[in-house]
């Protein structure tokens, strides 16, 4: 029962208020980074899968979280546009046994999203400007019978008895809520490289969030700035540095790190990466560092990476783990002709 406790605490932090994925390889998944981003790839259309395994260590069960998205290119007149749509499944359940009863129990907090999404390109000169928008409903989900409460604590027994009440008659078991995001982003071709700067504020809308009934608390904008760059170092290596700043009233993330690219000579797989990636909370502890590597595959792109906890749960029997990651991309080829062939007589 302390284990609930202490889950049902990191899901609060995490899950239930924020209602929020963060994923550390964020550039891999543009729906969830910045609604201006959806398009902005060489091909007619994407389609993209997320998954993230969180905290097995600190029980059997982890936080496991799920996306799939699909977005498509399209023009009206000289103008470029993306549809797209992201659906995300944050979810973490456990059993386990009351030290009172010795009965097994289990729990679980669940959280579903459906988004839609459009962006616009344009160009001026020659800067890359993009504007997006998202929105759709949230759909969470928890057990109150199985979560335990201050006035069930027992001094005698040094444990939570669920066989007293806890005194709650305000809780709902579910909440469903429309929410909003807007995002902007800039690009433009600087000799051999190309910067991008992103920003994007979600929760615009400020949504009700809460289990409980008559909780006036509405959810915090949460606003995302990021950058990235590909920089070539010769026909064969390049450097692509990255970072994800992201806060929301007193809470905030910084990601910052570097992927090393290597051009093959092979058709099939015609480059890889790796990479090393720092997670801070700024204001608090350190987090983590992230190593990565992947690998494109014909029309394929292949992510994985795993969180190493530098925090305070990395001592004792949790030392350095933490959070295993993989991503897949698949990009459909460009109908676009790079080149055009103009007609002509023949004598």
């Amino acid at each position: 029962m302390k284990r609930v406790l202490f889950f049902l605490l990191l899901l609060i932090d995490n899950v239930l208020v924020a209602q929020d994925i963060h994923l550390s390889q964020f550039y891999n998944q543009d729906h969830l980074l910045n609604p201006a981003k959806i398009g902005d790839y060489e091909g007619d259309y994407r389609l993209s899968v997320n998954y993230r395994n969180q905290w097995r260590q600190l029980n059997k069960q982890p936080i496991a979280t799920y996306l799939i998205s699909f977005d498509h290119i399209f023009f009206y007149k000289k103008h470029q546009f993306s549809a797209g749509l992201m659906i995300t499944s944050d979810r973490f359940q456990g059993e386990e046994s009351s030290y009172i009863t010795g009965i097994p129990f289990t729990y679980s907090v669940n959280s579903n999203k459906f988004f839609v999404a459009l962006s616009h390109s344009f160009t001026y000169k020659k800067n890359i400007f993009r504007t997006g928008i998202q929105t759709g409903m949230v759909m969470s989900s928890s057990d109150p019978s199985t979560q335990t409460f201050p006035n069930q604590w027992e001094y005698q027994t040094g444990d939570f008895n669920s066989k007293i009440s806890n005194l709650e008659n305000q809780l709902k078991p579910s909440q469903n809520y429309i929410d909003l995001n807007i995002g902007a982003s800039w690009a433009k071709k600087m000799l051999r490289f190309t910067p991008k700067i992103g920003f994007s504020i979600n929760h615009i809308n400020r949504p009700k969030d809460s289990y409980v009934k008559n909780d006036k608390e509405r959810l915090r904008a949460r606003k995302v700035f990021f950058t990235e760059v590909i920089i070539p170092l010769n026909s064969k290596f390049a450097l692509q540095p990255k970072l994800l700043w992201m806060w929301t009233s007193k809470a905030n993330d910084l990601l910052i790190g570097t992927n090393v690219q290597v051009q093959t000579s092979n058709k099939t797989i015609p480059a890889y990466y790796v990479g090393l990636h720092y997670r801070h909370g700024v204001s608090r502890i350190f987090d983590a560092i992230i190593p990565t590597t992947g690998l494109y595959y014909k029309k394929y792109a292949v992510g994985l990476s795993y969180d190493v906890n530098l925090s305070t749960l990395s001592t004792g029997t949790n030392s350095r783990k933490g959070t295993f990651e993989f991503s897949l991309i698949y990009t459909g080829a460009s109908t676009i002709p790079k080149k055009v062939l103009l007609p002509c007589n023949r004598y």
